[in-house]
C-alpha cells in the first residue's frame, strides 16, 4: 500500500483550499520614510482587491474567483484555485499618511506602499546612551 499515493496527493495539492483555509503569503518591511507590503495573488486582476485603512489598520480582501463552467470542460485535471481571502496588518497609531497610500498590482503581486506621517518618520540612526 502506498500511504502517500496519488488520494494524498491530490488532498494536499487542495487542502488549504477544501478546508477553507487560503492565507496569502506576505512580505511586510519598513524603511525610514515608509511602510512596504508585498502579498502574492497569482490570477488575479486588480480590479479583485478592495483595500480600507481605517484605525490605523489596513484591511484588504478578495472575492472568490469562480471558473465558468466552459472553462473548466478543457481541464482533465483541475489544482488552480482563486478562494476568496482577507488580511489584516496593523500599523502604530498615527504614523501612516492614509491621504498618500498607494498600491499596485503586477505579474501575480500585489504591492502597497503607506507612507508615514512625517512625525513618524525615523532618522537613518541615532545612538542611545546607556546610563
Amino acid at each position: 500500500v502506498d500511504a502517500f499515493g496519488k488520494d494524498f496527493k491530490d488532498l494536499t495539492s487542495v487542502a488549504w483550499y477544501n478546508f477553507g483555509i487560503y492565507i496569502p503569503a506576505a512580505f511586510f518591511f519598513e524603511t525610514t520614510i515608509s511602510f512596504e507590503l508585498e502579498l502574492t495573488a497569482p490570477g488575479r486582476d486588480k480590479g479583485d482587491f478592495t483595500l480600507r485603512f481605517e484605525d490605523d489598520r489596513l484591511h484588504l480582501s478578495v472575492p472568490k474567483k469562480v471558473i465558468t463552467p466552459e472553462e473548466e470542460e478543457r481541464y482533465t485535471r483541475k489544482e488552480f484555485a482563486y478562494p476568496a481571502f482577507r488580511r489584516q496588518f496593523n500599523f502604530p497609531k498615527y504614523a501612516v499618511d492614509h491621504n498618500a497610500i498607494k498600491a499596485t498590482y503586477e505579474n501575480g503581486i500585489l504591492k502597497v506602499t503607506l507612507p508615514k506621517r512625517e512625525g513618524a518618520k525615523a532618522a537613518d540612526s541615532h545612538n542611545i546612551t546607556v546610563d
